[in-house]
């Protein structure tokens, strides 16, 4: 799959449409809007390197290891550029353990012999990406069937030894979310995939619309050409000109919504 930027860099006329976002999770859409943003891919073009080689690990764990800090990135609220001619499918975007919401914190133990809780990172039945930052803690990211969690680990030198896991809780206003988090960790060591479902996430069909509204706004599109895009020619025809003016309503505020992502909203979709 090819998805090209929709910006100065590059323009796909299906761009939008031409991405399947059915597993998509909050990362990933917030990835979708920001590489849209042309002081993002600006910065991009001028940082050295563009592209940062990832190795993948034996037990499939996918790991950049960073010697220094990209101030320029972290601003973003990555721990480095990701190409924004790609899209999520085709590239992973490093987002930085302060950008997100929520993270699962814990201390890797070394296991007693015999112990019963010991864990490896391939235990977890998931896509997993890991960055190691300059401070050496790793930040493992767990993807399956839309669902990401983000895993900081303290204390394991090597990511693929076996460990016991001790995990930390540092708020209690935030026992809810980060028991729910918890429970879904738990769900990723079941071999059955259909354990972890995606969450129930209504936002993804707006999400998808602001996205193509943002990216038919950016080609100086009409609001009645970029509702047709949408919606489609014949559900325009019929409502365009009513008394309510519901779908022209609908076309601006999915248009100042996907702009307002793009400028820095993304952040908001972080998990």
């Amino acid at each position: 799959m090819n998805c090209s930027v929709n910006s100065k860099a590059g323009r796909d006329d299906d761009h939008a449409a031409s991405c399947s976002f059915a597993a998509y999770d909050g990362g990933d859409w917030a990835w979708e809007f920001l590489r849209r943003n042309d002081d993002y891919i600006s910065d991009w073009r001028s940082s050295i390197p563009r592209h940062l080689p990832c190795i993948m690990l034996n037990d499939g764990t996918k790991l950049l290891r960073l010697r220094r800090r990209f101030l320029q990135a972290e601003k973003w609220g990555l721990y480095a550029f990701a190409d924004p001619r790609l899209c999520a499918h085709e590239t992973t975007a490093f987002w930085h353990a302060k950008a997100l919401k929520r993270v699962v914190r814990l201390n890797a133990r070394k296991p007693d012999q015999g112990e019963a809780s010991v864990r490896r990172l391939a235990d977890f039945n998931a896509e997993r990406h890991a960055v190691i930052g300059v401070d050496g803690v790793p930040l493992v990211v767990m993807k399956r069937n839309g669902v990401r969690i983000p895993l900081e680990i303290h204390g394991l030198s090597v990511l693929t030894a076996a460990f016991t896991p001790v995990y930390e809780l540092h708020d209690l206003d935030d026992l809810t979310a980060q028991t729910e988090l918890l429970r879904r960790l738990q769900r990723l060591t079941d071999a059955d995939l259909r354990v972890v479902q995606k969450p129930s996430f209504a936002a993804d069909e707006r999400l998808q619309q602001a996205l193509i509204a943002l990216d038919e706004s950016l080609k100086g599109k009409t609001y009645r050409q970029i509702a047709i895009a949408i919606f489609g020619e014949k559900k325009v025809t019929e409502e365009w000109h009513s008394h309510s003016q519901f779908l022209r309503d609908r076309t601006r505020r999915l248009v100042a919504k996907g702009t307002a992502l793009m400028k820095g909203g993304y952040l908001d979709l972080l998990a």
